[in-house]
Formats: structure tokens, C-alpha cells, sequence
């Protein structure tokens, strides 16, 4: 698309005169050519090992490359490294990473070469390996009971918002990646499962989204713990599984809907 063109010509052209930068990467959907009218452009520009972008230089290199409308740090997403842009004429969400050429052998993938002034980075790629963080799901299994009766407790209490938007969590931090598992894909939350789960998976994690409502909610709690059953024993079996805690807390949650 020429949008994302004409903003990547301007990024190189200014990258390769400016000799602090060795390469530049474009990661996410431009791996796989999957961009789209609705995708956003996340760079990895790659620096001397000597050289750390302080924020305002980040944002004043960001600066140049178009019409910048505002850009911030991602501490929010534990990572100082990276400024977060959205340029105007036309809008576009860009991602740029500044990483010393040292720290980049630490990676979740093998970003798309756009400028390699030394030719460094086909030999970083040979020697070292992309890997994308897993699900520990020992991790996973000592929490799960624990935020199901949590859910449950904001269910009893009436606090609603509470409830959807931790079942919302759950669907991002377990059930979203156990099925991206499933489907032998990296566990990237939710992200693209609308396209990629069968028709009767999509139905069984669209069951687990409420509406404002109690009964509502309930049953999408009642979903998720399906969901995460299937899903857990379908991937692994060598955990240790905390089978009083399940019962307990499922119990709590059947025991709110007598109550109500």
C-alpha cells in the first residue's frame, strides 16, 4: 500500500544518514505479508552497540519522518525501547523499537530486512534463533481456580464492570493463547482468532463475552471454565493439576446463582 511505502522510503533514507543506525526491521504482518489498510507498521531500528535513544531523541527522529500528531514511550507494556507513534496525512499507528544491534540477538522473530548497512543481520539470524514466549501452564493452572473464584466474588457483589473486564483477561492471558497453541500458532492473546478458530471454536470462546447482566455473566464464567478444561487437557498432561481448588471455587460460583 502506498501509504506504508511512502512512510518506509522516508524512514531508510533518513536511517542511512544518520551512521548511529546499522539496520532497520519491519516486524508483525509485513513478516508474512499479511499488512492490510488496517495494520500498523512496527519498525525495529537497530542501533550501534554503543548507542541508546534517550525518549526525546526517540520521538525527535520520529519527527522527521512525517506528521507526527503525538508519540510515547511503551513502559505500559514493559518496554522503554519502544516509542509509539500515530503520524496524520494519512493516519497511521507506527511501532519504532530502538534496540542496540547487541541486544537484537535476543528476539521473538526474524523481522523483514528493509536496510542492513553492514550486512550483519542474515549472520545474527543464522546464529542465534527467534523465540516467541510460551504458556507455562504449571504457571497457568496455579492461578486459574484463583481468578475464577475472584470473578465470582465481583459477580456476588454486583460489581459487573469488574467481572467482564477479568473475564476479558482471561481470554487474553489463557484462553487466547491456548487455542493460538492448538492451532500451532504463536500465542499472541486474541489477536486474529476471529480468523483463525473453526466455526465451533469461535462459537465456544464468543460464549465466554458477556452483557451487562448476571446471568450473563455467570454463564460466560461457567463457559470459560469449560473452555480452559478442554483446552489444558487437549495441550498438556504433565501438570500437577489443583483438583480441590477447582471443585471449591466452581462450587462458589454454582452457589452465587442459587442465591441470586
Amino acid at each position: 500500500m502506498d501509504f506504508f511505502e511512502n512512510y518506509l522510503e522516508k524512514l531508510i533514507n533518513f536511517a542511512k544518514s544518520d551512521e548511529r543506525f546499522t539496520a532497520i526491521c519491519c516486524a508483525g504482518s509485513a513478516i508474512t505479508e499479511e499488512l492490510d489498510k488496517y495494520s500498523d507498521l512496527d519498525i525495529v531500528l537497530i542501533t550501534e552497540n554503543n548507542v541508546v535513544f534517550p525518549p526525546e531523541e526517540m520521538k525527535q527522529f520520529a519527527d522527521q519522518i512525517g506528521d507526527l500528531l503525538v508519540g510515547f514511550t511503551g513502559e505500559h507494556v514493559g518496554e522503554s525501547r519502544l516509542l509509539i507513534c500515530l503520524y496524520n496525512s494519512p493516519l497511521l499507528h507506527v511501532d519504532l523499537k530502538f534496540i542496540r544491534i547487541q541486544d537484537f540477538h535476543d528476539r521473538v522473530e526474524n523481522p523483514k530486512i528493509l536496510f542492513d548497512r553492514y550486512n550483519q543481520i542474515p549472520a545474527i539470524y543464522k546464529s542465534t534463533n527467534a523465540i516467541w514466549p510460551s504458556i507455562h501452564f504449571q504457571w497457568v493452572e496455579d492461578r486459574f481456580w484463583v481468578w475464577i473464584h475472584y470473578v465470582a466474588t465481583k459477580l456476588g457483589r454486583g460489581e459487573l464492570f469488574e467481572a467482564i473486564d477479568f473475564l476479558s483477561f482471561i481470554r487474553n492471558q489463557v484462553l487466547g493463547p491456548m487455542f493460538h497453541l492448538k492451532y500451532k500458532k504463536n500465542p499472541r492473546g486474541v489477536r486474529k482468532l476471529d480468523f483463525l478458530l473453526s466455526k465451533s471454536d469461535l462459537e465456544s470462546l464468543k460464549s465466554t463475552v458477556p452483557v451487562y447482566e448476571f446471568d450473563s455473566i455467570f454463564c460466560s464464567i461457567l463457559a470459560s471454565i469449560q473452555l480452559y478444561r478442554e483446552l489444558r487437557d487437549l495441550l498438556v498432561s504433565n501438570i500437577n493439576k489443583h483438583g480441590t481448588a477447582e471443585k471449591e471455587s466452581v462450587q462458589y460460583l454454582k452457589d452465587l446463582k442459587q442465591k441470586s
